[in-house]
């Protein structure tokens, strides 16, 4: 099992970097970028062994990578799913949304249907007992409703990172759809 990798991040990939480390470059899956080109940077790994892949996943704690490891324990939520439910909300936002039993939060992550989101919450909510999450991003809402309004989750994540979290929601929406275009 390959548990961390620490090397120099020599490309940037939509939803992955290559980490070259002893001149070995690994192609890791990630729910966000952390770094530039050149940078080097820690990931915490899970590996995926699979009949025609050997798939590296990264993440920059451990808790993510925990919080992952927890997600594809369930039936029908596989590492790519998995990944996207991180890549979507936040880690104190998915455990919240868990916790408190948001099915349609779950159920927004591309490749999770409501019966899906049901179970997800059913196996997991008395195994996030033990997460603990801090103060509530400002931006989760907003994420939840652009996603409604059928944007992509890689439009919303690029659109929100302008918009002024101290407005009140629907004037934070109304900014989040110009950057979109409407």
């Amino acid at each position: 099992m390959i548990a961390r990798i620490t090397g120099i991040i020599v490309e940037i990939l939509e939803r992955a970097v290559v980490v070259e480390t002893a001149g070995i470059g690994y192609l890791i899956s990630t729910p966000s970028t952390t770094g530039n080109i050149g940078d080097t940077v820690t990931f915490h790994t899970h590996l995926v062994i699979r009949d025609d892949a050997h798939e590296l996943y990264g993440f920059a704690t451990i808790e993510e990578k925990t919080l992952f490891s927890t997600l594809i324990s369930v039936t029908g939520v596989g590492p790519r799913t998995g990944l996207q439910m991180l890549m979507l909300y936040p880690m104190n936002d998915l455990v919240r949304a868990i916790k408190n039993g948001d099915s349609k939060a779950i159920s927004l992550v591309p490749g999770i249907g409501k019966k899906t989101a049901e179970k997800v919450i059913i196996d997991l909510k008395d195994k996030f007992k033990e997460f603990i999450f801090v103060d509530e991003d400002p931006k989760s809402d907003l994420v939840e409703a652009l996603l409604s309004l059928g944007y992509k989750d890689t439009q919303v994540r690029d659109a929100i990172t302008t918009v002024d979290t101290s407005l009140p929601l629907t004037k934070q929406i109304a900014q989040a759809l110009q950057g979109l275009g409407k």
